[in-house]
């Protein structure tokens, strides 16, 4: 018998955690359940097959925070021979507010399909943004108020399984209605084809004036509370900043 060394898990772990799909990477980018990811550093691997048997990419995602995936992409300078690169969501900018799966769902079954499907992602993302922003200001029905209040209190904003810095808190759900209202669901795969999703770009709304307490402490002279930056958690990293 012997003792052992702890060792914390760094970044690269949490993300090895996460759920895994296997997908292609095309023209477009990645598409998971009606939206689409892409960025530059896809560029090279478009069309291509990858490194593993079956020719798919490795393609993790965080289910409490769909704004962004990770994809397993082969770095020849790296120890292990590989590197994760982040992938944002092309509406990220349109969606502000934190959201997760399930609020997604509740979006994908309200939001009927009148259009082709660049376009129908487009109307899923707005329905999305105007849901969070109606329970944000305590509109919408009872059953808006508890999906928009489950998104705040599981979201966890481009973080791993909440383990984050500065989290904000969250509204709490209620929870018994919830179950009755909602059931887990299975997410579909959606079949791949050859459409072309439109990168959508929009500028952040300035916010309503009000008289809430926040916009008196602002009309005092004293800044705006900043939001909190939210980074996947390095215990590695933090040690030696320590």
């Amino acid at each position: 018998m012997c003792g052992y060394v702890p060792v914390p898990l760094g970044r690269e772990d949490y993300i090895e955690l996460m759920p895994v799909k296997r997908q292609r990477i095309n023209d477009y980018g990645i598409r998971i359940d009606y939206r689409t990811y892409d960025h530059t550093v896809l560029n090279p691997y478009r069309g291509e097959r990858s490194p593993a048997a079956d020719g798919l990419w490795e393609i993790h995602y965080n289910p409490h925070a769909p704004g962004q995936v990770w994809v397993r992409l082969p770095k020849p300078d790296q120890p292990r021979g590989y590197g994760w690169e982040a992938v944002p969501w092309i509406h990220h900018t349109l969606v502000g507010a934190p959201f997760t799966d399930f609020t997604w769902q509740h979006i994908k079954r309200t939001v009927a399909r009148r259009a082709e499907r660049a376009q129908h992602e487009h109307d899923l993302a707005l329905a999305l943004r105007e849901l969070l922003e109606r329970a944000a200001a305590g509109h919408g029905t009872r059953r808006e108020k508890v999906v928009a209040a489950r998104a705040r209190s599981t979201a966890t904003d481009g973080a791993v399984w909440g383990i984050l810095y500065g989290r904000q808190p969250g509204a709490k759900a209620d929870e018994s209605e919830d179950d009755e209202v909602f059931g887990d669901s299975q997410d579909d795969e959606e079949p791949l084809t050859n459409d072309d999703g439109a990168l959508n770009v929009w500028p952040a709304e300035p916010a309503p004036p009000g008289d809430c307490p926040a916009s008196a402490v602002q009309e005092a002279g004293v800044p705006a509370p900043r939001r909190p930056e939210v980074t996947v958690y390095d215990p590695f990293e933090e040690s030696l900043r320590w």
